[in-house]
């Protein structure tokens, strides 16, 4: 009987497959208490296809290579319209970790059970945070002079060019983790993609969320606890050394650019 989840995988060939592999061995190491199948998309498999080593047999496992377009937003879109036929999935970048069991069992749950419910992930950003708040703690964070916080701006721009009403606020969900139905990809037509720069994809990732959030859906964190299921290898284990990295960041902005005395 074919699995109700599809967990979509998004890798980019111009990083180490070991991440990748490490996170098909947890997939199995950890029972997930649901049956699921794995889809890999491949960005840039059409000049060097992914195959996957043998010795994961307790996955279903197929890959899609394509084109190296659209970020993980791109991959993911990709996935879903090629693989149309689950009820859920749960997107995944390939830096991802298992970190305990019912990792999958509890997405479902919570998406069953929780009425209203059109978007999960595992760390919600600028929660309930209206646009002109975050805009000027990036100010007071940066420096008005570093030119920063006018990437608040092109998000709002991006969002509206893309016919995203942006809201009063920027929460949204960050893309590395996320979990929703066909039938809200189908509402929406998955992920507003909106090209190639950085800025365009994060605005793609917070686009992605207003519109569920603009049919009357709620979104939200799997739990009060961000990262309880399946952490990044980029915003968990790493917290500490990506907080000095910020910091660092700040730091060597206010050098470059220091504020001016009132």
């Amino acid at each position: 009987m074919k699995p109700s989840v599809c967990v979509v995988i998004c890798y980019w060939i111009g990083r180490s497959p070991k991440a990748l592999l490490r996170l098909l061995a947890q997939m199995e190491k950890y029972p997930a208490n649901e049956p699921f199948d794995v889809l890999i998309v491949c960005n840039g498999g059409d000049e060097k296809p992914l195959e996957v080593p043998a010795g994961f047999q307790g996955l279903r496992i197929e890959v899609i290579n394509r084109k190296n377009e659209g970020w993980n937003l791109g991959a993911w879109q990709a996935g879903w319209k090629e693989r149309p036929g689950y009820d859920y999935y749960l997107f995944l970048q390939a830096e991802c970790f298992i970190k305990e069991q019912d990792w999958l069992r509890r997405y479902v749950h919570r998406f069953q059970t929780d009425q209203g419910i059109g978007l999960l992930g595992e760390h919600i950003m600028w929660n309930a945070m209206t646009w002109d708040y975050i805009r000027k703690c990036t100010e007071l964070d940066l420096g008005a002079a570093s030119g920063v916080a006018n990437t608040i701006d092109k998000y709002q721009a991006n969002l509206s060019a893309f016919g995203v009403d942006p809201g009063d606020t920027g929460t949204h969900l960050v893309s590395i983790i996320l979990f929703t139905s066909r039938e809200i990809l189908e509402q929406v037509n998955g992920f507003p993609l909106m090209g190639e720069s950085y800025i365009e994809a994060v605005s793609c990732e917070i686009g992605l969320s207003k519109q569920i959030q603009n049919k009357g859906y709620r979104i939200s964190q799997l739990t009060d606890t961000a990262f309880w299921k399946i952490g990044h290898r980029q915003w968990t284990a790493s917290d500490r050394i990506k907080m000095k990295a910020v910091n660092a960041l700040k730091n060597s902005v206010r050098r470059i650019i220091p504020r001016r005395a009132s």
